[in-house]
């Protein structure tokens, strides 16, 4: 079973904003958490926040698409709007 809590999703969306995580890095991690939900093998801390953890896996699996001119899709901007829209960021 593999676990997977909202701290650890603040702490990804915190790096990313920070620029201290490559999308790259980000992405590679929420496609190891959705194989686990594919094969029924994700726990989420605390349970009640499953939702919330889930719709970020999902945002964070694609951070890392870029346009045609190799820029990244998805911005700092981009992360600071999706983490507040989440509740997944206080005052950062």
């Amino acid at each position: 079973m593999m676990k997977v809590d909202l701290l650890e999703i603040e702490k990804i969306f915190d790096e990313l904003i920070k620029e201290k995580m490559l999308p790259e890095e980000a992405s590679n991690w929420a496609r190891a958490r959705l194989f686990a939900y594919d094969n029924g093998d994700l726990e989420y801390q605390p349970a009640r926040d499953k939702n919330k953890i889930f719709r970020s896996i999902k945002y964070l699996v694609g951070v890392d698409l870029k346009d045609v001119d190799g820029s990244y899709l998805h911005s700092v901007f981009n992360f600071i709007e999706f983490a507040k829209e989440n509740s997944l960021i206080w005052n950062k």
